[in-house]
């Protein structure tokens, strides 16, 4: 807005899909994450936000600075794409209700990791994904595909659009 780029809280997502489409579970589609909020790390305003579950499936939140492969972890349909060391929003297990999608806040001064919680920092990229219930057609467990995002500083206000090379 008047050459000021503006990062609104409940804005539009961002990040870079990897690792998918995620496997198709009961609801008849694969299961897609995204993230919303800012990549600006000092403003932590940042929303991990799951689609396309199962209706009133239970699901929570992974976090990893890495990307992997496993397949089928634990007997679930579907991939673990993250590596390294993951860390788990346990505290915020959430349900899908009717609408099949589930989002969390994330603080971006306390992510999950197997050692205690860590604060992200511009610079970073941190690699997220979710893991959820579902019954397709037993009792099983299922992800989604992953997304990386990329945190940066804030730093000045600056012109919307693109940025030149000389900048």
């Amino acid at each position: 807005l008047n050459g000021i780029q503006i990062f609104p809280g409940s804005g539009p997502s961002f990040g870079t899909s990897f690792c998918g489409p995620a496997v198709t579970n009961s609801s008849g589609a694969p299961a897609v994450i995204s993230v919303t909020g800012t990549p600006v790390a000092s403003l932590n305003d940042f929303t991990l936000v799951c689609s396309s579950m199962p209706a009133n499936s239970f699901g929570f939140f992974h976090v990893s600075q890495s990307q992997g492969f496993v397949a089928n972890p634990g007997g679930s349909q579907g991939n673990l794409c993250l590596g390294g060391a993951v860390g788990r929003f346990n505290a915020l297990v959430a349900n899908s209700g009717t609408s099949g999608r589930i989002s969390i806040p994330v603080d971006l001064t306390a992510l999950p990791q197997p050692t205690g919680a860590v604060a992200a920092s511009a610079g970073e990229s941190w690699h997220v994904q979710a893991w959820f219930r579902d019954a397709n057609p037993a009792v099983t467990s299922h992800l989604t595909d992953a997304i990386e995002g990329a945190l940066h500083w804030g730093g000045p206000a600056r012109r919307a659009g693109p940025v030149r090379s000389d900048e």
